[in-house]
């Protein structure tokens, strides 16, 4: 059952992959040397290197579990040189009893803080870790809401200002307008896309919580460029689009 569940992930991040892919394909053909189309570049590599840092993540740290062998051994040992200690004295008294039960008792108690502690630590180490992926993935969204945040589809339907010296050049016909901002869309939902791989195999509150920020984001900035298209569209100046 879980090989199978991996076999879906892994088709899962392929067809992710293949549809970044396609979707670079699109935006070059359409809009070649643009910024739009260097970023599908850069979501493509990226793209490429979700699969190896989510299996990265998702294994134990190696290093942090031989600590935790070598700390169980060190504390194992010490605990039995005591208990060696109180039964070559022969017949204790209640005072050396109760002091030889304490130092037990701490050194056990220690081993188990220890041994949680390391066990938390190796959590913490994935979790900066899913937190820094996911950075990455957050700054790349922005970058997509910076590239159409001057596609005002305002200016087309004659309802703006006359522009001025400093206004953005307005250069896209309604139709390309109309494909430059589905594809941001696009583009951002495949950002969204791509984190979900990095908590697929890695169940922690927190790294789940950056991964639904980011969604989140994702969303908010999809709307506002769906909002624009909606312009475009009452407007009645955009046929039916194709790719």
């Amino acid at each position: 059952m879980v090989a199978a569940m991996t076999a879906i992930r892994r088709l899962s991040l392929d067809r992710v992959q293949e549809t970044i892919e396609r979707l670079k394909l699109r935006i070059s053909e359409r809009f070649p040397g643009s910024g739009l189309a260097g970023l599908a570049g850069d979501l493509e590599v990226l793209g490429g290197t979700v699969a190896r840092e989510a299996a990265s993540i998702s294994r134990p740290i190696l290093w942090v579990w031989l600590l935790v062998a070598a700390s169980t051994l060190i504390l194992g040992t010490v605990i039995i040189l005591l208990v060696s200690q109180v039964q070559v004295q022969g017949t204790p008294s209640w005072t050396e009893m109760a002091q030889g039960v304490d130092a037990i008792t701490s050194e056990l108690t220690l081993l188990v803080a220890l041994i949680i502690f390391l066990a938390s630590w190796q959590t913490r180490i994935r979790r900066r870790r899913v937190v820094a992926a996911v950075r990455g993935l957050r700054e790349l969204a922005h970058i997509v809401d910076m590239l159409q945040l001057t596609k005002d589809p305002g200016g087309i339907a004659g309802v703006t200002l006359p522009g001025t010296s400093h206004s953005p050049r307005r250069e896209l016909t309604p139709h390309e307008l109309a494909r430059y901002l589905d594809y941001c869309a696009e583009m951002l939902s495949l950002i969204a896309k791509l984190a979900q791989f990095y908590v697929a195999a890695f169940d922690d509150p927190e790294a789940t919580e950056a991964v639904t920020d980011l969604e989140d984001l994702t969303d908010g900035l999809s709307r506002k460029i769906w909002q624009k298209i909606m312009i475009l569209h009452q407007e009645g100046r955009v046929a039916r689009p194709g790719a």
